[in-house]
């Protein structure tokens, strides 16, 4: 008897030391060292093993373990449970209204994405702008063969070949005082887009992703993306593969008290964009929309591109 105790309790350890490594990773102010910024993107779906562990715990009177797991699963809910609260006012903005924006972002994974897939969505979903990463020359000019310009008829791009380092930016409007961040090791082009009157700075956003012998790099670039945007007192919306969820640290500095993630203001719970097209669904949202607190957004979703290994976000902001 002695013995299946020590078992049972060897394997709730066993299970419960990696849930608690995450709960660490979540409350800790940084996340540059390996392998927290791994381990942080495991919250939303932390509690969902949480719960049924902290119930055995505690019928089997396992009391450190309780009390341990019992506060991790406060602190998951307390994180996550914003992503499911919808904003008092929750009716979806009208994209054709002058002062909204339909916005939409794609990682088209090395150019490999359906063109005709992604201008498909761009037609059905009346997207305004459309921000584009890991853009190759042949895939821009699929786009274009598609009908992209058709619909988008103003672009900025920074096209790279068999490389992720190519980003663009399309526009219905025309794209003024455009900008290309020095020093990313992926492009991440901006430009002012007029919607209802009012100029925003639109950033196509992809730093370098967190590999564990790169955290160092995918931290530097978002902390120079997070003091250039900051700096510009324009309105700003920024929309790409950030490489990163809310439960980053380094991604919650960039947000700051000035920028809000349009998927948890909309409250739908998060829309988790990666990976995509594999016998595991996509668990993490490293596709965002973020945009000034002040402005309200709507419709936040993410949608399949077949070709890609994420799914493209689309939302409606509001600006004025």
């Amino acid at each position: 008897m002695r013995f299946v105790r020590g078992l049972i309790s060897l394997v709730l350890w066993v299970v419960a030391i990696p849930l608690l490594l995450v709960a660490v990773a979540r409350a800790l102010p940084f996340d540059n060292v390996a392998p927290l910024p791994q381990l942080v993107a495991f919250t939303p779906w932390a509690p969902l093993v949480v719960l049924p562990l902290l119930i055995v715990a505690l019928f089997s009177r396992r009391w450190v373990l309780t009390v341990l797991l019992g506060v991790s699963f406060a602190g998951f809910l307390y994180w996550t449970a914003p992503f499911f609260m919808p904003p008092e006012t929750s009716d979806v903005a009208n994209p054709a209204d002058a002062g909204t924006v339909r916005v939409m972002t794609v990682n088209a994974l090395y150019g490999q994405a359906d063109a005709d897939s992604v201008v498909s969505l761009v037609r059905s979903q009346n997207v305004e702008v459309l921000s584009v990463q890991e853009l190759t020359p042949d895939f821009e000019q699929a786009l274009t063969d598609a009908g992209l310009d058709e619909l988008l008829a103003h672009s900025f791009t920074v096209p790279a070949e068999d490389s992720p380092g190519g980003s663009g930016l399309w526009s219905t409007t025309e794209l003024t005082d455009v900008q290309q961040q020095h020093g990313s090791s992926f492009a991440m082009p901006s430009a002012l887009v007029d919607v209802g009157g009012t100029a925003v700075r639109v950033t196509v956003v992809h730093p370098y992703p967190p590999m564990p012998d790169e955290i160092t790099t995918w931290r530097t670039e978002l902390v120079e993306l997070t003091q250039r945007v900051h700096e510009d007192d324009a309105p700003q919306i920024l929309a790409g593969d950030f490489n990163a969820t809310y439960d980053h640290a380094t991604f919650r500095d960039l947000l700051g008290s000035r920028f809000v993630d349009a998927t948890r203001e909309w409250g739908a719970g998060p829309a988790v964009t990666w990976p995509e097209g594999n016998r595991v669904p996509p668990l993490f949202a490293l596709d965002h929309v973020v945009v000034e607190r002040d402005m309200p957004v709507s419709d936040v979703v993410a949608m399949q591109v077949p070709g890609s290994d994420h799914r493209a976000l689309v939302a409606t902001v509001v600006v004025e």
